[in-house]
């Protein structure tokens, strides 16, 4: 367990982290749980998008097997109900390489250029966008806490382009087809959470943030600028967001 020490030594944060299982955890020095900002931004459905992509995944494991001539059994519809589970793990591996290097290029440690031809593509696109643009990344992975709304999330990134404040968040994931933009509302939110508890903390502003979107498939990069006007829409949303979490909690 890490402790983090927040608001100049004021807050102090227990921080815990189980990457295989995809778990992190917040808790005061009371032991009590503190919402993180994934958690509350997860009450919101995506099913639009999840329930046929999944199930399309399903019927061509079973097409192929068909194919191939195969007897179709019960053993072949559980696996088949399990693809996209295999699927979601496979794909994020890229995503999750490529932010690896990321957070520790930011914070200036030795690391040796990805093998995998897709993470490599992923970082080569990331650093060249970085670069071209003068951005000046620091504070990777930083943990961030709202005393006003008591919730807790980890901020990719911060930094500097031509002299103003940014923040940015990078994210895994497939391109949302439902989304002119690319990116899903959900992430929008997310970055809204940290942008909110980070100004609160740093008795600061941020001209703007970015969401960095590395593809689950095939590493290629994308990015959605957040002007200050977008964000006081988008932390509205996550507030609300919050207020359901709490409520949803109250109602167990």
């Amino acid at each position: 367990m890490k402790q983090v020490k927040l608001y100049k030594g004021k807050v102090i944060i227990n921080f815990e982290e189980n990457k295989e299982r995809e778990i992190h955890k917040f808790t005061d020095n009371q032991g009590n749980t503190i919402p993180a900002v994934t958690s509350i931004t997860g009450i919101i459905d995506k099913s639009r998008a999840l329930i046929p992509w999944a199930v399309g995944l399903a019927r061509d494991f079973l097409i192929a097997l068909i194919e191939k001539g195969e007897r179709i059994g019960i053993n072949h519809v559980e696996d088949a109900c399990q693809e996209h589970n295999k699927k979601r793990k496979k794909a994020g591996d890229i995503g999750t390489q490529i932010h690896d290097f990321i957070e520790k290029w930011i914070k200036n440690e030795k690391t040796e250029m990805p093998m995998d031809e897709k993470v490599r593509n992923g970082v080569i696109a990331f650093l060249d966008w970085v670069r071209s643009a003068k951005i000046k990344l620091r504070n990777s992975e930083a943990i961030v806490y709202s005393r006003k709304y008591n919730y807790a999330g980890i901020v990719d990134a911060d930094g500097k382009i031509n002299g103003k404040e940014y923040i940015f968040d990078f994210k895994s994931s497939k391109r949302n087809k439902y989304n002119n933009t690319g990116f899903y509302n959900e992430q929008r939110y997310q970055l809204a959470g940290y942008w909110l508890a980070r100004e609160e903390e740093m008795e600061k502003q941020y001209d703007g943030g970015y969401l960095i979107r590395f593809d689950k498939e095939d590493g290629s990069f994308q990015t959605l600028f957040i002007s200050r006007a977008e964000y006081e829409k988008d932390k509205q949303a996550f507030l609300g967001a919050l207020k359901i979490k709490e409520r949803e909690k109250e109602l167990k």
